[in-house]
């Protein structure tokens, strides 16, 4: 069974992948300009999306896993970290790579490789997304108490919930 942050991020990585799916679709058509503005709503979702795994999973998980050992079934702190370095290294990679686009896209200067560039972006999402899902999420099942995990689901949840101003009005 999925313990709520599992849930939780996986039900936010679907609805990303939702939105990228409705964002190329727009990019598809003559008319640009709800591309963009999809493109800017994709950026700041993934964005607040980070922003949870930062503030509070990452750091919780990095915490209980340098109290494990070798012996135990749990992940040890040099796998937690060395797949924390690796996600941490595509969300900077994400977040530049959108930003870059959003500002060719408000310059009107968004070139023919502009899909091309988004493409690549949904790849390394969906193998990082896989690499979330089967391992990160899974561990605070194994880490923590129901209890910890209700706490740490919470406050993901309130980050997740936490999007700009601009998009106050806006449906997840």
């Amino acid at each position: 069974m999925k313990n709520s942050v599992e849930s939780l991020l996986e039900d936010d990585h679907a609805s990303l992948d939702q939105l990228f799916v409705e964002l190329d679709l727009a990019l598809a058509q003559p008319d640009t300009a709800c591309g963009f503005e999809l493109l800017d709503l994709f950026w700041a979702r993934l964005a607040v999306h980070i922003r949870a795994e930062h503030l509070h999973l990452f750091p919780a998980l990095s915490k209980a896993a340098s109290k494990t050992s070798s012996k135990s079934r749990v992940p040890i702190r040099e796998e937690v970290e060395m797949i924390l370095t690796r996600l941490r290294a595509d969300h900077d990679f994400f977040m530049k790579e959108l930003a870059q686009l959003m500002k060719e896209a408000r310059e009107h200067s968004a070139g023919g490789d502009f899909r091309k560039r988004l493409a690549e972006i949904r790849s390394r999402l969906e193998i990082h997304n896989q690499i979330e899902e089967r391992q990160v999420y899974v561990w605070p099942a194994l880490l923590f108490d129901e209890t910890t995990v209700a706490a740490l689901e919470e406050k993901i949840r309130l980050e997740l919930e936490n999007m700009p101003p601009r998009f106050a009005a806006e449906t997840r």
